[in-house]
């Protein structure tokens, strides 16, 4: 049994450069603070995956905390570019039961990186095996985290992770990678750029390969286009998005941007 769920935990808006892309540093700036162009209302992607190994998890979404004074530094950045919709009920444990799931029968999450909305929801699975990169976890729990939007005091106080190197070879374009299963059904790639450490997995079936690329690009238009989503290192997202896209151009490879609002009918073509 081979199955891909995206599991929807609330919305979010940015300012519509982030999702667009903007000529440098210095427009993003100007935009991020002097300008009230908003995007559309994005859905909060994580992913569930039904493998022949049991249940994985991509990600773990947003959840309604979001909303609490404190729960997110109280600045310009923050409310400047960035609004939340999510309520107890779009959280990553109710729509697993929706699903007929429960959070215990999570065997692994995988984590693309560690900006909220793909980490509040891992309060859900203390009982998981939990697996990021080792970048993106020295990163985050380091002295330069906070600022870089990476909010330690968040995090379970169980949270123990299982840290990775890219230290298994080439994987299309991608001149290192991570494998995690045997059949090699199961690998991560470096995307960095949008934030230090970003991490895209791919799942491979009998037909197709699915990469979960995290925020590295916003949809299928900017994919083409090579344009990175929310740049916080401006040459390593460039390069990243460049290797997406000649990663995507096999007729047998889909690519699942977690804040895609065409994603749901893009996994059903």
């Amino acid at each position: 049994m081979f199955k891909i769920h995206p599991i929807q935990t609330g919305k979010v808006k940015v300012k519509q450069f982030q999702v667009m892309g903007a000529k440098n540093k210095l427009s993003r700036l100007w935009q991020l603070f002097f300008t009230n162009r908003w995007s559309d209302w994005l859905p909060i992607y994580c992913w569930l995956i039904e493998h022949p190994h049991g249940l994985f998890l991509i990600d773990t979404g947003e959840i309604c905390k979001v909303h609490d004074k404190g729960h997110l530094p109280d600045n310009a950045i923050f409310r400047g570019g960035v609004q939340y919709d999510v309520k107890r009920e779009d959280e990553v444990d109710r729509q697993l039961m929706k699903l007929g799931f429960g959070v215990e029968e999570v065997k692994a999450v995988f984590l693309t990186h560690f900006h909220s909305d793909h980490v509040d929801g891992l309060c859900h699975f203390p009982n998981a095996r939990i697996y990021v990169s080792k970048a993106a976890y020295d990163f985050a729990l380091g002295s330069k985290g906070e600022k870089a939007g990476y909010f330690r005091k968040n995090l379970p106080s169980w949270f123990q992770p299982e840290t990775f190197e890219f230290d298994d070879g080439k994987e299309g374009g991608f001149e290192t990678s991570k494998q995690f299963l045997e059949d090699g059904s199961i690998i991560a790639v470096p995307l960095p750029g949008h934030s230090i450490g970003h991490t895209g997995y791919i799942v491979k079936t009998k037909t197709h390969r699915y990469l979960f690329s995290g925020d590295a690009t916003y949809d299928g238009a900017t994919l083409q286009d090579a344009v990175p989503f929310v740049i916080l290192d401006n040459a390593q997202a460039k390069q990243s998005v460049k290797k997406l896209r000649k990663y995507a151009q096999s007729s047998d490879v889909l690519v699942l941007c977690s804040h895609d609002p065409n994603v749901v009918q893009n996994i059903a073509l």
